[in-house]
């Protein structure tokens, strides 16, 4: 078995100090000659460094990244846009995953904090006093995406644009009795502000109420939901998802009633996951610029972490992708 190099050994080829190389490989200052050194050994024999030694340095080119899940459609592929670009310079992430739990995702702050990580990025559900509190104790660079951290700087999603442009779209095509299948108003984001954002479109149209029916972001959770409002005599016309994935378990109830979408019921949601062009008939969305969102939010960690002045609110563009699940019913 081969031997791997260590710190010692890269000193000796390279004709250093250890604790120069120490040094470079933790983001400190050596002479531009002797980093062109210790670059080259490095390469020549592609050393890689302990990622959890570096957690001892000053600068550990480290970032934590707190995610609730990835149970979901839209945190994994965040997530892996976030994460190429870390690595593109030379950062490492360090996931830690809370389970859809608040409390958890406070002690992950904490944690990483004490780690000594560079900075941490939290894909959030809310945002509490709880988090507030772990953040100022931080004392390192914390940024928050998809919720809006008014004490701090995040990344967000235009949730409230986005679900006014839906719901002005519904009410152009002649909906009337819309129902919402939503998340709990604990996720600000999605379940608050891209609600507001439906209902006042639908207002500019005369449609003063859309019925709500909360439910998870779960499938199945969402198929319950689903099998409840279409176990009523009277259906709505128009059934607007707070997600893809929920409307996914809306179809699935229609298709077992044997209705059809979207002649006696229209279905819309957000997200445009790759499978919801490939629902029959083919979903109208909203599209959220996952790339997008990764890339500004990895650059504004990294930015940070160097201590550059940031925006203290990014907003991610969204796209409204029409298909064939709506019906013109005026």
């Amino acid at each position: 078995m081969e031997k791997k190099l260590t710190i010692r050994d890269i000193a000796e080829l390279s004709g250093v100090a250890k604790s120069t190389v120490s040094r470079y490989l933790n983001g400190g200052c050596v002479r531009e000659e002797t980093g062109r050194k210790i670059k080259k050994v490095i390469e020549a024999y592609h050393y890689e460094p302990n990622v959890f030694a570096r957690l001892s340095a000053k600068n550990s080119r480290i970032i934590g990244l707190i995610v609730p899940g990835f149970d979901s459609i839209v945190t994994p592929g965040l997530v892996e846009v976030i994460v190429a670009y870390l690595k593109r310079y030379d950062y490492t992430p360090l996931i830690m995953h809370t389970g859809n739990d608040l409390a958890e995702e406070i002690k992950s702050i904490e944690r990483l904090t004490g780690m000594n990580v560079d900075g941490i990025m939290v894909l959030a559900s809310s945002v509490t006093k709880s988090h507030e509190a772990a953040v100022e104790k931080a004392n390192i660079p914390v940024l928050f995406l998809g919720q809006r951290y008014c004490q701090g700087t995040s990344v967000i999603n235009d949730d409230y644009h986005a679900g006014l442009e839906l719901g002005r779209y519904l009410g152009a095509k002649g909906a009337s009795h819309v129902a919402g299948l939503w998340v709990s108003e604990q996720d600000l984001a999605v379940g608050r502000e891209r609600k507001r954002g439906v209902q006042d479109g639908l207002k500019e149209f005369g449609i003063e109420e859309m019925e709500i029916l909360e439910t998870s972001f779960f499938y199945q959770d969402a198929v319950k939901t689903a099998e409840s409002l279409f176990a009523r005599e009277v259906w709505p016309d128009t059934v607007v998802c707070a997600t893809d994935r929920i409307a996914e378990g809306v179809y699935k109830v229609l298709y077992q009633k044997k209705a059809r979408i979207p002649e006696d019921v229209s279905v819309t949601g957000f997200g445009d996951y790759e499978t919801s062009e490939l629902l029959r008939p083919p979903l109208t969305t909203i599209r959220l610029d996952l790339e997008n969102w990764g890339e500004i939010s990895a650059e504004i960690m990294l930015q940070m972490v160097q201590g550059k002045p940031v925006s203290k609110l990014q907003i991610n563009s969204f796209a409204l992708i029409e298909r064939d699940s709506v019906a013109k019913r005026r």
